[in-house]
């Protein structure tokens, strides 16, 4: 799923204008919108500021990643989108709780 799209979905599941999110976050309306629509460029600053809004965790993953990690993510991004709704996950969840082999 792309950047935009995500933005968009979490913003509606928490009924929020695109105004709304840009008055919490320190930006312009014109922003969100952008970015929504995968036409603005932003610095990380401000994406930070509106995943903070949105009580969202921001996670950087680098292009390269080998092993159990890789694995992980891949399955991560690549899982079927027609899982229940009511089952969120998160990549951080999967690599950081700890399990028997830690």
């Amino acid at each position: 799923m792309e950047l935009g799209q995500t933005l968009r979905d979490l913003r509606r599941s928490k009924k929020m204008s695109q105004a709304y999110l840009a008055d919490l976050a320190g930006t312009k309306q014109s922003t969100i919108s952008g970015l929504e629509n995968g036409t603005a460029n932003v610095e990380l600053a401000t994406l930070r500021s509106i995943c903070a809004a949105l009580d969202a965790d921001l996670l950087i993953v680098p292009r390269r990643v080998s092993g159990k990690v890789g694995r992980v993510v891949n399955e991560h991004l690549q899982r079927d989108q027609s899982d229940s709704p009511a089952t969120v996950k998160s990549v951080r969840d999967e690599l950081f709780i700890p399990d028997d082999e830690d």
